[in-house]
């Protein structure tokens, strides 16, 4: 068989793999926080997009508004969080991740940041701008793929309920 097309298949079969490990570890991350794998997303998702209200969070994660007022109220009970007055309108509340509560968390994943760390320190600069370049297109379309779930498919914060 030809080495690109060996090389090809490969790459496709190793992605999936590679995106589900990920998520395994975030999950024993959640398991050794005792928290909810959906809460530990939450801050992530609080730290890509900054301050912001719960129905934007809600938005963010495909979540119920309903869901998600709950899972900020654990993560403010936790002292992960906090609620405050948007400076921009007073009649809304925004969330803000307390970072110094972040170091429990980040923990978890400093050997993992010393890893890529390593690795990336033996690629080239034109390397690791290919490296970049197809990491950010490729979360772009992840998030263009999920947008086209939520419209096309079942309603964005919505499942099945047992016996439904």
């Amino acid at each position: 068989m030809d080495d690109r097309k060996e090389l090809l298949r490969a790459l496709v079969e190793e992605m999936p793999r590679y995106i589900s490990s990920l998520v395994r570890f975030q999950v024993a991350v959640a398991h050794q926080l005792d928290m909810p794998v959906t809460d530990l997303h939450a801050l992530g998702a609080l730290l890509e997009t900054g301050p912001i209200g719960v129905s934007g969070l809600a938005k963010v994660m495909g979540m119920t508004t309903g869901a998600v007022t709950r899972l900020v109220d654990r993560l403010e009970r936790d002292g992960y969080v906090r609620r405050e007055p948007d400076r921009d309108d007073r009649r809304r509340v925004i969330v803000r991740v307390l970072p110094e509560r972040l170091a429990g968390i980040v923990r978890y994943y400093e050997p993992m940041d010393g890893h890529w760390q390593r690795k990336v320190d033996r690629y080239s600069e034109p390397e690791l701008r290919f490296l970049l370049e197809f990491l950010r297109a490729e979360r772009e379309h992840t998030q263009s793929q999920t947008a086209q779930l939520r419209i096309g498919g079942r309603a964005h914060g919505t499942r099945r309920r047992s016996g439904s």
